[in-house]
């Protein structure tokens, strides 16, 4: 709950946030980072910890994606805090095994399951489509795909020609439900029925 007396931080792209404590994002967008791994994007409304150097130290952190204002949540008791980051600590040691898993696919079903998690994490549902606001750009998307930009492009220009994305000022994936049946299917095969992401 944000309240007047949650003081209220304003960062620029790339800046990271140093405290730890628990925010909520008023405005913007911020990255989950581990090295050159981006773990989730958290949109507005969205709320995250920053946890103490000695639950996972400097292993994680958050950075702001473009023109960010974020509310710090005052600490309401050391006990409430503690069991908070405990939380995000499981939460996170979770994401670093579902890493690993889309980091064994083949190159193109990575980029695939990339635009998925993007759209799960920041996407708008609409007519049976979703709609992902262009918050990456294309060397960061290749970059957190772990592939060439050129790569990249080719895969999305085959997924736009067949009929799975459409370019515009966001991007649009198209008929979700298929989306969703390619995701179960992938993670099925290769994750022993673990499906790991989710809306």
């Amino acid at each position: 709950m944000i309240t007047n007396h949650n003081s209220v931080i304003s960062l620029k792209k790339g800046e990271i946030i140093q405290s730890y404590g628990e925010y909520t994002i008023l405005q913007g967008y911020i990255l989950c980072l581990t090295g050159k791994h981006l773990i989730r994007i958290i949109k507005e409304g969205g709320s995250f910890i920053v946890t103490e150097e000695n639950f996972i130290g400097k292993l994680v952190h958050y950075q702001a994606q473009d023109n960010v204002r974020i509310a710090c949540h005052p600490n309401v008791s050391p006990t409430y805090f503690l069991q908070k980051q405990g939380e995000a600590q499981q939460e996170m040691m979770q994401a670093f095994v579902h890493q690993l898993d889309i980091y064994a696919l083949p190159v193109k079903n990575r980029v695939m399951v990339f635009w998925f998690r993007m759209a799960c994490e920041i996407g708008v549902y609409k007519e049976g489509d979703c709609y992902v606001p262009a918050v990456l750009i294309q060397v960061e998307m290749a970059k957190y795909s772990h592939c060439t930009r050129v790569y990249l492009n080719g895969v999305c220009q085959a997924l736009i020609k067949d009929g799975w994305l459409i370019r515009g000022k966001e991007w649009t994936l198209i008929d979700w439900k298929r989306w969703e049946t390619y995701a179960s299917g992938l993670f099925y095969t290769n994750t022993k029925s673990r499906l790991i992401i989710s809306e």
